[in-house]
């Protein structure tokens, strides 16, 4: 938590009398008691400090928000539309307060958010990207009906599972659907359940919210070529 105050640590050596690792109140009041003995004007001075220091973005957060913002511009053009802050976001609160005359989010006007967001409230950064982190851990509505409905374009048989043969009818060569099966089949049974198959995704969504709408723009130029041949 003294990361962003103290970044080579001596402020917090001074701080912590009893050396295990943890400043108690007793301990952080007894400091600046200490301190105003010797030097009355240098707690105004550190209070002027910290609280500059408060309304700037730590490294951390900085990391952390532009993170975020590469994993919600899922067509990586450098620019948040509303379609994919809805996309990554259900409730739509990150667009309603984000929201401009333009309806577009570019990377500068992200950070001025999230800069005033801390200058509100200090906290409220790291509370917002452990709020994000709930949303990448699960698929939106629109997601889990489009990777379903690859699922159930493959399924022909609509057994509720995929086997090699169905897949062979879509991606002759294996090279794609074959290696995914192998990612989704957990119990090895050769086949791919609905459950096996939305669990890889929502794995995928925390690791690279953007391969998912790679896979389904692939699947779907699958899918129609599929179509055609078999036509």
């Amino acid at each position: 938590d003294l990361q962003c105050f103290d970044k080579n640590g001596k402020f917090f050596a001074k701080l912590d009398t009893s050396k295990d690792g943890k400043v108690s109140e007793e301990e952080y009041l007894e400091f600046f008691q200490s301190l105003k003995a010797k030097n009355p004007k240098a707690i105004e001075e550190y209070l002027k400090y910290a609280q500059k220091t408060l309304l700037k973005m730590t490294i951390g957060e900085r990391e952390g928000v532009l993170d975020l913002f590469s994993k919600i511009d899922t067509d990586g053009n450098g620019v948040l539309d509303k379609e994919e802050l809805y996309r990554f976001d259900e409730s739509g609160k990150l667009f309603e307060k984000m929201d401009t005359f333009y309806g577009k989010i570019d990377k500068g006007m992200y950070l001025k958010f999230f800069e005033g967001l801390k200058l509100r409230n200090p906290k409220a950064v790291w509370n917002y990207l452990s709020y994000a982190q709930k949303c990448l851990k699960k698929l939106t509505t629109d997601e889990e009906k489009r990777v379903k409905s690859v699922f159930d374009a493959i399924d022909v048989d609509k057994s509720g599972e995929i086997e090699e043969k169905e897949l062979s009818r879509f991606d002759k060569n294996g090279r794609f659907f074959g290696r995914l099966i192998r990612s989704l089949d957990k119990n090895k049974d050769g086949k791919v359940s609905i459950t096996e198959y939305l669990n890889y995704f929502k794995k995928l969504k925390v690791d690279n919210p953007k391969a998912i709408y790679g896979f389904l723009k692939f699947a779907r130029r699958l899918l129609k070529k599929c179509k055609v041949d078999n036509s």
